[in-house]
């Protein structure tokens, strides 16, 4: 009698909550173990799931060997019977002058994954994300400073078409099931280098909280975010009815609060009313952090004509018993 392996059951369970029968999925498969396990995992529960599969490369340019990547994950894609889109884009000459390499890369990928799943008629993107690209994000998040709900960590549906089926699987697990089966997959060497935040994070200090707290310390860390992420949910929607309520007809375009009550509001709930408020007057919610929303909070209790200029070219002005934000310019 053949014993169910724990990684295939846990995968198909999450893969049968995500993905509906019918659904056409495109597979971002870098080469590397963690995709290379979201390929064969997915190939092996598509029939019985009733799903369409579409394997996705993107060649970044940005290093020594990524041909070499290409024409590996090509070659298993065939040999599994998937068609297989791939694509060079150099991330050099696209990256924009605010952003990092890293930015560069992961926005240049998301675009083309996005623009490939419209040319395949996928409706669905599966990453290969697991819970220890979890735990990274959540303890990365934490020393940054962000918020409740950004600790959170990724979903493991969306935003938008994206979805990661491997996200309550730990990365050891899936490299055992390669191994058990003999499948090949790429190295990356830079995912080795301490030069980059996440990797500093993956190779000292999980591996330092596993080894002198505890073995699970990953687990633990995603299963903490989830609660906290669970009690921010009730919170944000408790701020949206605030803001609903409080939201102030003002001349031009814009929003007004009133200050009062921003200032007098429990902490938590006037945080987040803060924050909603700014990203309605058009602030980049990846711009608003944690100052920011301080710095309006502070100005709703302190005294009239005092201003911010905040991201995204919003200003924070009070004027009387309220606080007026508007894009600087009058422009939204």
């Amino acid at each position: 009698m053949t014993v169910p392996d724990p990684v295939e059951i846990r995968f198909r369970r999450a893969a049968g909550s995500l993905f509906p029968p019918g659904t056409r999925i495109l597979l971002a498969v870098s080469g590397g173990a963690d995709s290379t396990a979201l390929l064969h995992l997915m190939a092996r529960a598509a029939p019985g799931l009733g799903l369409d599969l579409v394997v996705a490369h993107l060649d970044h340019g940005l290093r020594q060997g990524s041909a070499a990547d290409r024409r590996a994950v090509e070659r298993a894609a065939a040999a599994l019977g998937l068609r297989c889109v791939s694509e060079r884009r150099p991330v050099a000459p696209r990256r924009r002058r605010d952003e990092s390499p890293e930015e560069g890369a992961r926005r240049v990928r998301r675009e083309f994954l996005l623009e490939a799943a419209a040319a395949e008629g996928a409706s669905r993107i599966a990453t290969g994300h697991t819970l220890d690209d979890q735990a990274e994000t959540v303890l990365l998040r934490l020393v940054r400073g962000s918020g409740p709900r950004a600790l959170g960590g990724m979903l493991p549906d969306g935003p938008g078409p994206f979805a990661r089926p491997l996200l309550s699987i730990e990365r050891g697990a899936l490299r055992a099931w390669l191994r058990r089966r003999a499948i090949p997959f790429r190295e990356d060497p830079t995912n080795r280098s301490l030069a980059a935040d996440r990797n500093r994070v993956r190779h000292l200090v999980l591996p330092l909280l596993s080894k002198e707290l505890n073995p699970r310390a990953a687990r633990h860390v995603v299963e903490a975010a989830a609660r906290v992420l669970e009690d921010a949910r009730l919170l944000d929607r408790e701020a949206e009815r605030r803001l609903a309520r409080w939201t102030l007809a003002s001349r031009g375009e814009g929003l007004a609060l009133p200050s009062r009550r921003l200032a007098r509001a429990p902490r938590p709930l006037a945080a987040r009313v803060a924050r909603l408020a700014l990203e309605r007057a058009g602030a980049d919610p990846r711009r608003v952090s944690a100052r920011h929303v301080e710095a309006l909070l502070d100005l709703a209790a302190g005294r009239p004509g005092s201003r911010l200029d905040l991201p995204s070219g919003v200003r924070a002005v009070a004027r009387g018993d309220r606080i007026l934000l508007e894009r600087r310019g009058g422009r939204r």
